[in-house]
């Protein structure tokens, strides 16, 4: 009968979806930024303003999932901005001064 492998990165992929993310007390770093969409420096950033809060724990910093989702749930809206049009104007102008 034939073994099958299974990689450590497999099983605790495995592992680690028994539980849903948004149950977990803490998240890894790599975790939280794949929820978040946000780098780890970035994290770090967020954290040194006080908006995340990281714990040392057997070693490794984690996330405490709590600020995880304060923090996407205070997210503010995007909305496009007037900067395309404003540079498009200037261009513009620029063209039109250098044609007179």
């Amino acid at each position: 009968m034939a073994r099958i492998m299974i990689s450590k990165a497999k099983r605790s992929a495995e592992r680690s979806d028994a539980i849903p993310w948004q149950k977990r007390p803490h998240l890894r770093m790599d975790v939280a930024a794949d929820v978040t969409g946000l780098s780890r420096t970035t994290i770090y950033r967020l954290a040194s303003e006080g908006r995340l809060q990281l714990k040392r724990l057997a070693g490794r910093v984690v996330v405490e999932t709590a600020g995880v989702l304060t923090l996407v749930a205070n997210a503010e809206p995007w909305r496009p901005g007037n900067r395309g049009a404003a540079a498009r104007a200037k261009r513009s102008e620029a063209a039109r001064a250098a044609l007179r």
